[in-house]
C-alpha cells in the first residue's frame, strides 16, 4: 500500500471515529469539503501542513497518521479525544495550544536526555 493511500485511509477512519463531517473538517482546515473528500479517497495528495493540522485535530502524532497496520493504528489513536460542540475557530485555538505543549514536552525530553 502506498503512503498517500495509507494516510487517506487513516484520516477518513479518524474523521468517522470522531463523527465529524467532511464540512466540519474542511472548515477547520480552511478548505472545501470536496478537497477533504479527495484527500480521503486518495484522489489528491495531502500537503504536509494539512497533515499537521489533522494530527492536531485528532490529537495524534503525525506519524500515527502514516501507520500501515490498521490494528496498530487503532491502538495508536485510541487515546484521541473529541471535543463536542466546538466550532472550527475554537478547535483551531485548541490545536495551536496542543502544538505548544507538544513542543514543550519534546524540548524537555531532549534536554533531559541530552
Amino acid at each position: 500500500m502506498e503512503t498517500n493511500e495509507i494516510l487517506s485511509r487513516n484520516i477518513k477512519k479518524l474523521r468517522e471515529k470522531f463523527a465529524y463531517t467532511q464540512s466540519f473538517v474542511a472548515d477547520y482546515l480552511g478548505i472545501t469539503a470536496a478537497a477533504v473528500n479527495q484527500y480521503e479517497n486518495d484522489a489528491r495528495s495531502i500537503p504536509e501542513n494539512v497533515v499537521e493540522k489533522l494530527s492536531l485535530l485528532y490529537n495524534v502524532e503525525e506519524f500515527d497518521l502514516y501507520e500501515e497496520d490498521p490494528e496498530k493504528q487503532n491502538v495508536l489513536t485510541s487515546f484521541a479525544f473529541r471535543a463536542d460542540e466546538i466550532i472550527a475557530e475554537d478547535m483551531e485555538a485548541i490545536s495551536r495550544f496542543k502544538k505548544i505543549i507538544t513542543n514543550y514536552i519534546n524540548m524537555s525530553s531532549a534536554l533531559a536526555n541530552g
